[in-house]
Order: C-alpha cells, then structure tokens, then sequence
C-alpha cells in the first residue's frame, strides 16, 4: 500500500534528522501519530467496504422468497420454481415491523441460503455455524451440488433464476470451504475429495469459480491446528515466531476503571532450591500435553516465579500473546454442545489432575450434535486454562516464605488485574482460579497483602460475574469489537449451554430458527476475537521461560506441594506454645 499523502516521507526523514529530546521533535512526533491513526482509520473503513460490497455480490444472486419452498422440493433432475408458500417449509414472523424467519424444516433452511437478502441478513454465516444441529455436511454439500447441476443443465440460455442459483451455489460452497475448512474439510474427511471431484468435472468446466473454490479447499491455514499451537506453547524447544507484532500503546479504558497506582516492589527472598520431586505425580499425559515428560528446569528456574526480575504488565503482556496463540486455533462450532463434551458448571477439584479429560455428565440429554469434530479442542483450551490455573496456585506454595508469597500474590494481583484492563479476560480468569485455590486461600501471606491490593481480588471477582451476567457483553458497544479481546473459554461454553437447553423444534418438526439464530450469535464472537490481535511485541526469552514453569507445574498435585514448605501453616508464638505446654502440664497432674 502507497504512503499516504497525510504521512509523507518528507515529514518522517524530518523526524529522524531531529534532536530526540527537543521540543520540534516531539511536535513533530505528535503529529505522526495522528496521521497514523487517520490512516488506520481510512484503511478499516476501507475494508469495510470491502466487506459490504461482497455482501452485495453474494445477494445480488438471491431468489424471492417465494420461491423457496419449491426450491426446497426440487430434486437434481428438475427445476421449475413456482411461487407459493408453505409454512411447514418456511415459517415467518413479524419483528420491529420486519418479517423475519421463525422455523422451517431441514430442506426449508437449507432452501433459505438462496434467499435474496440471505447474506445481509447474517443468515448464511449462521446456517453455517448451526447447520449440524439438523443436517450432516454430506447432506449440506449434496443439496448445494443438486441445485447447481439442476440450473446448469440449462447451459448459456438459462434463465434468470436458474443463473442466481447458480452463481448463489458457487458463492455458498466458497463460503463454507472458507469459513468451516477447519471443521468441516479436514484431510481425513470424505467431503474434500467429493467436493474435489464435483469442482473439477461440473464447476470448472463451466465456470472459473470453481478454481478459486479448490484454492481455498487446498490452501494451507495462516495458523497452525490448536494442537500443534498449544504443543508448541508447552514444549521446551523455542521456535521462530513467523510474524513479527509490533509494540503500540493499548487502550485501557475499561469497564471497571480504579485509580492507577505504581505497582508495589515485590519482596526478594535469599536464593534457595526446593525439592518437590515428590510432590509432583507420575507422568499422565494427553496427547496435549505431550511434550511435559521431558522437562527438566534449570538450576535457577527451580527458585520461585517472584525471584523473575520482570514487570507485572510485561508478564500480562506475554501471558496474552501466548492465551491468543492458543486461542487462534479454535473454531465457533468447538463450542456447541459443550455438555456432551462433559463441560460443567465446576471445572474441577482443587487438586485435580488436569491432564485428564472430562467424561461426558451422566444423564446428557437433547439433540446430538451431528458431525461433531473427533477431537474435542474445547476440551484442550479448557485443558490449558487449568494447566495455566495450577501453575499459578504452584508457584505461590513453593514460596520460602510469608512475606515472598505475599510478594508473589500481589505480583498476580497486578498480571490479573492488566489482563482484564487489556481485554484478556481468559488469563484473567486463570489468575483468579489460581488464587481461590482451596489450599492458596489458606495461607497465611493473605493477612500480609495491602488494603489497596486485595481490592484487586474483588475486582476479578467482579469480572468473573460480569463475564457470566451476558452472554454478548464483550461486544455490547462499537468501540469494543474494535479492540483485541480473549473471552474465557469455560464461561462462553457455558452460556451457549444455556442456549442449547429446550427442544429445537416445534410440533409440526419444524426447527427454531430463532433458537439456533441465537446461539449463532454468540458463537459468531470467536471469530470476530479472533480478527483483531493484540500488538505487543512477543519475548521470546520470557515466553520461553514462561512456558518451562507452565509445563513443570501443570499436573501437579497443589496440596501434596504446599506440603513441602513451612510457609504454607500458620505458627504458633512461642507465647502461644509455653501457654498450651502449661496447660497439658496441669492437665496431666490431675490425673496423676
């Protein structure tokens, strides 16, 4: 892309010929950062045009729809459409003074994908995401191949609405392969070499559409699968990251804004190694979580987190890149039907073995999930959540003592409390389930913390309600979907859950559309995260370092560690010791 006018190269060369430390530079540098942001500005109203022209070129294929109830009913060999309505196909309803879809059968939502208005309505990017509730993908990819042959079979002379279906079909099977590749066209599936073949011997010949389809069904993802993501984040062998993010200033306006203080110097204990080899339970991993019978920590990674010469906001800072790194891998269809991937209200005991997977709840009932992915991956982000959650409770136990762990807590506190100010509410959540540890919110080092810093504490708190008050709080207002957001995993699954409970369909068997419409909404937020990153610039060395303790402590047993260390038991003053000897002493007299 051209410079723009606005930030000219003779305004930059300018810039660096000046004195750093004097005031023309900093005018000038002011002036810089303005034209930036105007240009940042241009380029996303840009590509939002962008985006509305495509809109408009997907409708501008659309049929009436009254004709889709014949559409619905038409079979590859035939295609003549005739106007009608008939409401055990399509069921329509009034709202806000619109008519808007209520209910239809399967071969009615399948039809609705051809209305005209279909894209702008939001509705083929919904259908997408729910469309497994009452449809396999074979039977999705097997309608859209019969109504494309049935209107080619027409050849050049086909008429207008044998041509919008046909150009509407093209559009529908480029969408899904881009949008769904991930869940639906995986290397082992049958629908890749299908589509493959209808692509090559009807689309191609005829239309060059079709090569683009087969481009995106062949192109390789920018991202990595989130099992290789989240093998990397725990595995001990660096990597080169292939993108290189650059540092900005985040906005931290928030919801929950306190005064800003300077965050307290953190307590350094003397140097010392802890043995905790007993402490730590035998190798039991997943195939997440691979790569942890390999660690073996360095003699100074054995000392505790606080001993870390690091800031709490650059730690935040990292921590987020590698929660949306992990997070990048996930897909909006993860999170349907959650509870018979076992996803609960209560992750887990204080001292469960986080490596181990969920069984389903006893009792699930509802529509199954049809085409649900073999490999659970909201099961492995929930997985790392916890892994993260236990490292946080471990290192605080290992502490030498009362006031490094007072030390450490406030340390969270600050990593909690930027992380949720910065939009990460995932790491934040994983710091509060950390400190509400049974085991950690026993310690004596609580009584030590600042007033100040205890406030955090109920600020996390008061996020965690927050995040469980609505289900589309992260994207309530403009200004929010514009900034770079990670949810908490658990609690997004549970409130699409909550969607999910009811019958889906009505007693004609018609499905609810305004049912799966809603948990499309929510589910839709995934990507709409996923679009906008956060700019901090990665540290390799702290990641690195970050992932090592991560992985140390990810099994570990909590309570079996806070064993271990004197720290972890509220004392006795040796007042308090003499008085209670005298008082068996005396008690021991009487009876003799």
């Amino acid at each position: 892309m051209k410079m723009s006018s606005g930030v000219s190269r003779m305004n930059i060369n300018m810039f660096l010929c000046m004195n750093p430390e004097g005031p023309e530079s900093k005018l000038m540098l002011s002036k810089l950062k303005s034209q930036l942001e105007e240009l940042r500005s241009k380029v996303a109203f840009l590509d939002c045009v962008k985006k509305y022209l495509e809109v408009l070129s997907v409708d501008h294929w659309g049929l009436e729809v009254s004709l889709l109830p014949s559409l619905a009913g038409c079979g590859r060999h035939s295609m003549n459409l005739q106007s009608t309505e008939d409401p055990s196909v399509l069921s329509f309803g009034s709202s806000k003074g619109k008519r808007t879809l209520q209910a239809g059968s399967p071969l009615g939502l399948l039809a609705y994908l051809y209305a005209r208005n279909a894209a702008a309505e939001g509705y083929i990017q919904q259908f997408l995401y729910t469309y497994r509730f009452f449809c396999s993908p074979e039977e999705l990819l097997q309608f859209i191949m019969d109504k494309f042959i049935s209107a080619s079979r027409e050849g050049p002379e086909m008429s207008g609405d044998s041509e919008r279906i046909f150009h509407r079909s093209l559009d529908l099977l480029q969408i899904w392969v881009t949008d769904c590749k991930s869940v639906d066209f995986t290397p082992k599936s049958s629908l890749v070499e299908t589509l493959e073949t209808f692509l090559n011997t009807e689309v191609i010949p005829v239309d060059s559409q079709g090569e683009a389809v087969l481009s995106v069904l062949y192109n390789h993802p920018n991202s990595d699968t989130l099992g290789q993501v989240t093998g990397s984040l725990i595995s001990l062998n660096e990597e080169e990251d292939s993108v290189c993010l650059h540092s900005s200033t985040e906005d931290l306006s928030k919801k929950w804004r306190i005064s800003r203080v300077v965050e307290p110097s953190a307590s350094m204990s003397k140097e010392k190694t802890f043995s905790i080899a007993a402490a730590l339970p035998a190798p039991c991993y997943d195939s997440l979580m691979h790569d942890l019978s390999n660690v073996c920590l360095q003699s100074e990674e054995r000392l505790p987190f606080i001993q870390k010469e690091l800031s709490a906001l650059h730690i935040a800072q990292q921590l987020t890149l590698l929660q949306q790194e992990v997070f990048q891998g996930c897909h909006p269809v993860h999170f349907l039907k959650s509870r018979t991937q076992g996803v609960r209200d209560k992750l887990c005991s204080p001292n469960k073995n986080v490596s181990q997977l969920i069984p389903p709840a006893e009792g699930s009932s509802g529509l199954v999930l049809k085409g649900s992915p073999a490999d659970s991956f909201l099961q492995q982000l929930l997985t790392y959540a916890e892994i993260v959650t236990n490292w946080i409770s471990a290192e605080i136990v290992i502490c030498d003592s009362a006031k490094t762990q007072a030390a450490l807590l406030t340390r969270y506190l600050w990593i909690g409390k930027y992380c949720y100010e910065m939009r990460n509410f995932a790491t934040a959540m994983q710091v509060l389930g950390g400190l509400e540890n049974m085991t950690v919110r026993q310690l004596p080092a609580w009584k030590h913390l600042a007033s100040k810093v205890y406030e955090i504490l109920e600020e996390l708190r008061a996020v965690q309600v927050f995040l469980k008050s609505d289900d589309l709080c992260l994207i309530g207002a403009e200004q929010k979907r514009t900034r770079p957001t990670l949810p908490c995993v658990h609690i997004l699954a549970m409130h699409v859950q909550q969607l999910e409970i009811g019958a889906f369909t009505l007693t004609t068997g018609a499905y609810k559309w305004t049912k799966l419409r809603n948990i499309a909404k929510v589910v839709s937020q995934v990507h709409a995260f996923q679009e906008v990153v956060y700019p901090y610039s990665p540290d390799q060395d702290l990641q690195a370092y970050l992932r090592r303790r991560i992985a140390r402590f990810a099994t570990t047993d909590i309570h079996l560690l806070a064993a271990d260390s004197d720290a972890n038991f509220q004392r006795s003053s040796e007042r308090q010791t003499r008085r209670i000897h005298d008082t068996l002493r005396r008690v021991k007299a009487t009876f003799q």
